[in-house]
């Protein structure tokens, strides 16, 4: 799907540099994914909540995160039309539990970033759902080697960044696409990634209704809101 479209990462760094944990201060138009929009959205599918929910509401939520889904929001909460559109699949895996109902666990995000202020190209991002996940933990904008592996193609061994964007956010493995176009017209109905450092699988996920996806996200960038 998407070996020969990511990017070296050198223009990724520079645009994540200054949202950064402990950089200066962003321009107005960078990138503040996970800080606005997307971060509301983490706290609300916090599984720490299924615990004040009833049992229906659970069940139904759990039966949803197995299933997994789209969603789609402008990842900067000051976007104009067209701007910082972003398609996020959530998903977990099954954990079964002996003698009650079945828990999950591993749960994950996958990302598609569209162009925003003076950044032209795309980003594709993992991200965990929960706290326990076993995400590497290095300094925000730091360069790292990872392997991905998606659906039946060969692992390819890159490089990508790691970024934490706003003081809750959790962190994020972003690669560097040339456009947002390249990346849409690689985008398959059904597609899987894992990601892998330094041996181990830090992402795994598998998201279905990648067509339906695509077509939404050319709607924001349009200029549908």
């Amino acid at each position: 799907m998407l070996g020969k479209l990511l990017w070296a990462t050198g223009m990724l760094a520079a645009l994540v540099a200054a949202p950064c944990q402990g950089a200066a201060p962003a321009p107005a138009e960078a990138f503040d994914v996970l800080g606005s929009v997307m971060d509301k959205s983490q706290k609300q599918l916090d599984p720490k909540r299924i615990l004040e929910l009833n049992k229906e509401e659970a069940r139904q939520y759990r039966e949803k995160i197995l299933a997994g889904w789209w969603e789609f929001m402008q990842a900067n909460s000051q976007a104009k039309a067209g701007e910082f559109c972003a398609a996020t699949f959530l998903r977990a895996k099954r954990e079964p539990q002996v003698g009650g109902e079945d828990s999950f666990k591993e749960g994950m995000t996958v990302t598609l970033f569209g162009p925003g202020g003076d950044y032209r190209g795309a980003l594709l991002a993992f991200a965990p759902l929960m706290d326990d996940h076993q995400f590497p933990k290095l300094q925000a904008g730091q360069k790292v080697l990872v392997t991905l592996k998606q659906g039946n193609e060969a692992p390819a061994t890159l490089n990508a960044v790691f970024m934490t964007v706003g003081a809750t956010a959790r962190p994020m493995i972003a690669f560097a696409v040339p456009s947002i176009d390249a990346l849409m017209a690689g985008m398959e109905d059904n597609w899987s990634f894992e990601v892998q450092y330094q041996g181990q699988s830090i992402a795994d996920i598998a998201w279905h209704s990648g067509l339906a996806a695509r077509d939404a996200l050319k709607r924001c960038l349009n200029g549908a809101r």
